[in-house]
């Protein structure tokens, strides 16, 4: 049955809403979500509810529990090392291809987005750095212009940033983040597509949150 574009509409601002505050910590890890509560609490009919949680559930961000009642996932020591492992191979790959097609159009906006994180690690906002830090990443594989990775690389963001939930960033973190970002920029400028996949592998490696 095809669903009309009303209730379509809703379950479409009802998938945002509840992702939005899966992603915030708002819904903490474990927390049961029901079809019941969400729809009282929307003041929608159960069917948008519905779509919006089966779309959630096939994104990950929503898993059975007891009594097939979903929860939202709990990101447990073992899924953080997936994670990280998934994220490396995939921005690796990308930074091999990315040396062959970058501009300097490109570096340039890529430097734009360091220079942004280096004001926040310096008046220590380790929530617009961060923010900052994902979009850094997510453009520097974009230059390599590859649709699937990039795809796959939306559905993994979602994973990394659950990963880092209540995780501090001190500020001297957050300055030394900046440092090897600026390296990385190096040599993709340099063209030198082995040294940068390394050093970025290394780089997620090392700054991949480990409980």
């Amino acid at each position: 049955m095809t669903l009309s574009p009303a209730i379509e509409t809703k379950a479409g601002r009802l998938h945002t809403a509840l992702r939005d505050a899966i992603l915030s910590g708002e819904l903490a890890a474990g927390s049961p979500v029901d079809e019941i509560g969400v729809a009282q609490a929307h003041g929608v009919s159960r069917t948008p509810v519905r779509e919006a949680l089966r779309a959630l559930r096939s994104e990950g961000l929503l898993v059975p529990g007891a009594r097939r009642q979903l929860h939202v996932v709990d990101i447990s020591a073992e899924h953080r090392q997936e994670i990280a492992t998934v994220r490396t191979a995939l921005e690796t790959a990308a930074a091999r291809v990315a040396v062959t097609t970058r501009t300097s159009g490109d570096v340039d906006g890529l430097r734009t987005l360091v220079l942004r994180q280096r004001r926040y690690a310096r008046v220590g906002d380790s929530s617009a750095f961060m923010a900052a830090d994902e979009e850094f990443h997510r453009t520097l594989a974009g230059v390599a212009a590859m649709p699937t990775l990039d795809r796959l690389l939306d559905q993994l963001g979602a994973f990394v940033r659950l990963a880092r939930l209540g995780q501090p960033t001190p500020q001297r973190h957050m300055m030394a983040l900046v440092r090897e970002h600026d390296a990385l920029l190096d040599l993709l400028e340099e063209g030198d597509g082995e040294a940068l996949a390394e050093a970025l592998g290394s780089h997620i490696v090392s700054t991949a949150p480990r409980t």
